[in-house]
């Protein structure tokens, strides 16, 4: 009897760990005007983050009159993520940049990574998201 209890129980903890979710609050701040904020997940560095269509996830969001917006992704599996963040200020879908390819829309990414001579690198700006909740904070950057 004590055995079966002691499995019983052993298998219920093993279970709920292994169905263990975690959510992700991403607070993207310093936005200027109105258009749309695209929030990136993503799970791999293929594609981060300048391809978005490589991305694990994709919250869209309005701006209105506040300089700040909230993206919340949830139901993850624990492990490695990276964030981006592009500001569509004219809402045409697609990051504008200048004839030598320098974006002129905000654009921000987890652990305000910097690239050299090119975007962020994956491993610069991944966060370890454990089970549970965990938040954090993007600003947006324009040149």
């Amino acid at each position: 009897m004590r055995l079966t209890v002691l499995l019983a129980l052993i298998f219920a903890f093993a279970l709920t760990e292994a169905q263990a979710t975690a959510t992700l609050t991403v607070k993207v701040w310093g936005l200027k005007k109105q258009g749309k904020v695209f929030v990136y997940l993503y799970n791999q560095d293929d594609g981060f983050p300048t391809k978005s269509e490589k991305a694990f996830k994709t919250i869209t969001l309005p701006i209105t009159t506040a300089d700040t917006v909230y993206a919340k992704f949830e139901g993850l599996a624990p492990g490695d993520y990276a964030v981006a963040v592009m500001h569509d200020e004219n809402d045409n879908g697609q990051i504008d940049t200048n004839w030598i390819g320098i974006p002129k829309e905000g654009l921000g990414v987890s652990n305000n990574a910097k690239g050299v001579m090119g975007p962020p690198k994956f491993k610069d700006a991944k966060l370890a998201l454990p089970a549970g909740e965990k938040s954090i904070s993007i600003p947006v950057k324009y040149r």
